[in-house]
């Protein structure tokens, strides 16, 4: 029997050999996420007035009587109808959406039958922002500072002044989302290596006759 698995602290069998792998939690990932945040911020400062981690809106469209929706996700723009008809701008939203960049704000009505108020067309807005740590914190400091993104039809994506920061206690800052997606690379990535390590193993045992 082959078996491995992070996942719980699983065990690894290899025959009738098996032995518990022993992860030391890191009691340090705080500090890490506040390094990786100072970094990221010294890469996106704005001057004129200084802010960090600013962003852009940007807004996707949905025909309410036709096919047409550039606001779909990635995955699923291949079943849509007419999706060359949207513009690079909604296409380049989606990637953005895709790679967790982007704040959804709200939908609203952009297009009506005059008199009969009847809706044509519907806009999604988003605040997107240079990486998914930019927006994180974006999220987790407006909280704290009780600054909103504005309405769809009147975003605000701008970037938090030097006074704002100064207000801001990092270590209620949630970047599990963040760390989540890191840990998870790692993870696989290990499981990938120990599987393949084993099988190495396995195959020098039948080489050498050694069973």
């Amino acid at each position: 029997m082959l078996h491995s698995s992070l996942r719980n602290n699983s065990i690894f069998c290899l025959g009738g050999n098996c032995n518990t792998p022993t992860i030391i939690p890191n009691r340090d990932i705080a500090k890490v996420a506040h390094l990786a945040m100072l970094n990221q911020m010294s890469k996106d400062i704005k001057t004129n007035p200084v802010s960090v981690f600013s962003g852009k809106h940007r807004k996707c469209k949905k025909d309410v009587f036709s096919f047409l929706n550039c606001c779909s996700s990635m995955t699923g723009w291949g079943r849509d109808i007419g999706l060359s008809q949207c513009k690079s701008k909604e296409q380049e939203l989606a990637l953005y959406r895709k790679k967790g960049y982007c704040y959804y704000i709200g939908t609203y009505c952009s297009s009506r039958i005059p008199i009969l108020g009847i809706c044509l067309a519907r806009k999604s807005t988003y605040c997107c922002f240079q990486s998914k740590l930019a927006r994180i914190f974006q999220e987790e400091a407006r909280k704290q500072l009780k600054i909103d993104f504005g309405t769809p039809e009147c975003p605000k994506c701008r970037g938090l002044t030097v006074k704002e920061l100064q207000k801001v206690d990092f270590t209620k800052i949630n970047m599990d989302e963040l760390f989540g997606d890191i840990l998870t690379k790692a993870q696989n990535s290990m499981n990938k290596d120990i599987i393949a390590g084993i099988k190495d193993k396995v195959h020098c045992m039948q080489q050498n006759h050694h069973y």
